[in-house]
């Protein structure tokens, strides 16, 4: 059987080149050799060490679906405002099937879709205020460690200056490398870089097809390119192109984006080609596409099917690292309302899910000029505020029952665990987690009042304990299993989530 990765073709082979080709082509060889397109080769793979001790990603669903700016007027599907437009659009008032009320708002802002259909939309995605090196500062100091967008959603517009695919946004739209632009300053910011694949590309246009008349729209020949489903074959060149020309060290899949045959070689070929470089790097994915031998689970986070948010992931500890996606606010992409939850609910999630050697990758929803949305960017800097006290609680630390010493438990009431370099770390989170509100029912922190009870936790005779951000220790004594911080500062550094570090194992040790 062949087992080969289609490279992305050249442009003016030489002849060399294309006997190496051939060559690969009758041999199934991948480059590196290292990873073969088998399960058992690839689970050689090992998780990065940066990731491993990574606390926070931020990336962005931004494209062409966000130019209207409509919020879906009710319904589970509200998560899904701006990002789904183009399919409700085409959904008339007479289907059987809800369109949200986007048919009605596109009738009347745009007229109807089959004369103003979503490849109009295009020209009006322009990025004119975008400024990368500006959204990656904020991204830093909200506690990122790596940062990237998604690069093609269900539209199929490619946010990188592609050669497979002529809807991209190096030839129409912004008419810039996006992708190409975003690695460049989040790697000048020392940060690890992410990109993901959502859905099967085209998908959105099923109901496009079934309403524009024959040769209009998403029925004209010379609109195939954004409109008809392509070739697995077309997939698999663009996301090698990616591999071969962006080198992201976190590609995330919402299926297998470039079909089920060219999977596994993909796969190795990412592997093998990181081996090249030098660096460490990882397919995430949510719908058990790979074996967690040879790839990160996510869990995504949103509204699901009986209406209420899911927000907390795994529910208990994970050997392996995990990753959480889940929106900043309201929605995935940008529509009127986005808004952003409160920095406490950010904050408290956060640190559950390190708790539970979990990651947290947030989503944020720009606007179609580039700039995101003000309640955003604060809540970002809310966050950065905290993350400056707080984040050593965070990296580089294990759930507390992984590590020798301390506490056989992650969690006691409103208590989360971490634990690193001797020390645990007790992040008292004042809230119930996870929540069974949205968040804007999402209540204050209540903050701890002394004496203090942290269970079943016996530090080092003799050592100190301090708050995060406060430099004085605290004066403690121990009660059989418990202990108990006598005194606690007054006022405490912050509104929410306030770190207790707690020397568990003596220097020696």
């Amino acid at each position: 059987m062949k087992e080969y990765v289609e490279k992305r073709s050249m442009k003016t082979p030489t002849i060399i080149m294309a006997v190496l080709l051939l060559l690969l082509l009758s041999t199934g060889e991948t480059r590196g050799q290292k990873y073969k397109p088998n399960w058992r080769s690839l689970s050689q793979w090992e998780v990065p060490q940066w990731f491993d001790d990574a606390v926070l990603g931020v990336y962005c669903h931004w494209g062409v679906y966000s130019v209207p700016g409509y919020r879906f007027n009710s319904g589970a599907e509200q998560v899904d405002s701006g990002l789904w437009y183009g399919w409700f659009m085409y959904v008339p008032n007479d289907s059987e099937d809800d369109n949200y009320g986007v048919y009605d708002h596109h009738i009347n802002t745009y007229g109807d879709p089959a004369e103003f259909g979503y490849h109009d939309l295009v020209p009006m995605f322009k990025a004119e205020k975008w400024d990368p090196d500006q959204w990656v500062a904020l991204y830093k100091y909200a506690g990122a460690d790596f940062a990237g967008i998604a690069a093609e959603h269900a539209d199929g517009f490619a946010m990188w200056d592609t050669e497979f695919d002529e809807f991209n946004a190096m030839d129409k739209g912004p008419r810039r490398d996006i992708l190409g632009e975003m690695f460049e300053a989040t790697r000048k910011a020392n940060l690890k870089t992410v990109v993901s694949f959502h859905e099967v590309p085209e998908e959105m246009f099923d109901p496009a097809r079934d309403y524009c008349p024959e040769g209009v729209g998403a029925n004209d020949p010379k609109l195939a390119n954004l409109y008809q489903k392509p070739p697995f074959s077309i997939q698999n060149k663009k996301l090698l192109e990616v591999v071969d020309k962006y080198r992201p060290d976190q590609i995330w899949f919402e299926d297998e984006y470039c079909g089920e045959k060219n999977w596994k070689p993909f796969i190795a070929y990412y592997y093998n080609a990181a081996e090249e470089w030098g660096t460490e790097v990882f397919i995430s994915q949510k719908h058990e596409m790979a074996p967690l031998s040879c790839s990160i689970f996510d869990v995504e986070g949103g509204i699901f099917p009986d209406g209420r948010w899911e927000w907390a992931g795994m529910e208990e500890p994970q050997k392996q690292r995990w990753q959480k996606d889940v929106p900043i606010g309201n929605f995935w992409a940008y529509a009127e309302g986005v808004g952003c939850r409160p920095v406490n609910m950010l904050v408290d999630g956060i640190v559950d899910r390190i708790s539970k050697n979990g990651v947290t990758l947030l989503d944020v929803a720009p606007k179609a000029d580039g700039t995101l949305p003000e309640a955003q960017i604060q809540g970002l800097r809310e966050l950065g505020d905290w993350m400056q006290i707080n984040k050593e609680a965070l990296y580089g630390a294990k759930p507390a029952p992984f590590v020798e010493g301390g506490i056989d438990e992650w969690q006691a009431g409103s208590l989360r665990f971490t634990e690193k370099d001797g020390f645990l770390y007790a992040i008292e989170l004042g809230n119930q987690w996870p929540p069974s509100v949205g968040f804007a029912d999402y209540e204050e922190s209540e903050a701890p009042s002394a004496p203090y009870v942290i269970p079943g936790v016996e530090p080092v005779p003799g050592s100190e304990i301090k708050v995060l951000g406060v430099e004085k220790a605290l004066p403690w004594r121990q009660e059989g299993m418990n202990l108990v911080i006598e005194e606690l500062p007054d006022p405490l550094p912050g509104d929410h989530a306030w770190s207790f570090k707690i020397r568990v194992l003596s220097e020696s040790q």
